[in-house]
């Protein structure tokens, strides 16, 4: 999810205009950045309804509808992919309802926009391409992110992703603004079997020194 900064302004003496990017907007402007930019196949959501997955009640996470291909029992229908999909967290592992309402970014409908790669780009090109839609089509400014990557783990015996962390020290993210996490905050796994890997995180920083989570992009490489 995404948020973007809401611009207040002022029409007369008691009314006042509120401007902001529409979820349209965004979600046009995701899909057509990797469509037109980076050559990936637009895949338009599926029923929030599982038609094929027995596992879940609802559709919970953008990359349901390519479970089949992570699990290796269905091809690809693409190597870039691209996707907007409506989303129900009402349960299981990512069960948000104890926090719907409690801040501005939990919730239980919603739409979570991702692009996939299957056997095409990696790390550095993933990390890329996010970074410059971040600054470049929806405006925000890097002194106002702060990225994580993952710390490595002991008992899962995984190191440092010191590959992840140089990325973005070449993309020109500064030291100060790169953060180390252990596997609670940036490893990805949906269930105690299946596939899972390590993960980089960027948030946006408010005034009050808060994070919002706006990206996660997460490297499969395990199982």
């Amino acid at each position: 999810m995404l948020r973007l900064l809401v611009l207040r302004g002022t029409l007369g003496k008691n009314t006042q205009i509120r401007r902001k990017s529409s979820s349209s907007e965004i979600r046009d402007t995701y899909v057509e950045y990797f469509v037109e930019k980076h050559g990936h196949k637009h895949i338009k959501s599926s029923s929030v309804v599982p038609l094929c997955d027995p596992t879940v009640p609802f559709v919970n996470a953008g990359m349901n509808q390519f479970k089949g291909v992570f699990l290796g029992v269905v091809e690809a229908p693409c190597t870039r992919a691209v996707n907007s999909q409506k989303c129900v967290r009402v349960g299981g592992k990512h069960n948000d309802l104890e926090l719907v309402g409690m801040d501005g970014h939990h919730h239980t409908f919603f739409e979570m926009l991702g692009n996939w790669s299957f056997g095409d780009y990696y790390k550095k090109d993933a990390c890329q391409m996010a970074w410059e839609l971040l600054l470049g089509p929806y405006r925000l400014k890097p002194e106002n992110l702060l990225v994580t990557y993952f710390a490595g783990d002991a008992v899962i015996g995984l190191e440092e992703d010191k590959e992840c962390r140089d990325i973005w020290k070449q993309i020109g993210v500064p030291l100060s603004r790169i953060k180390a996490h252990g596997a609670r905050d940036n490893f990805w796994e949906m269930g105690p079997t299946g596939p899972c890997g390590p993960c980089t995180e960027i948030h946006y920083v408010h005034p009050d020194g808060s994070l919002t989570e706006i990206w996660n992009i997460v490297f499969i490489q395990c199982n």
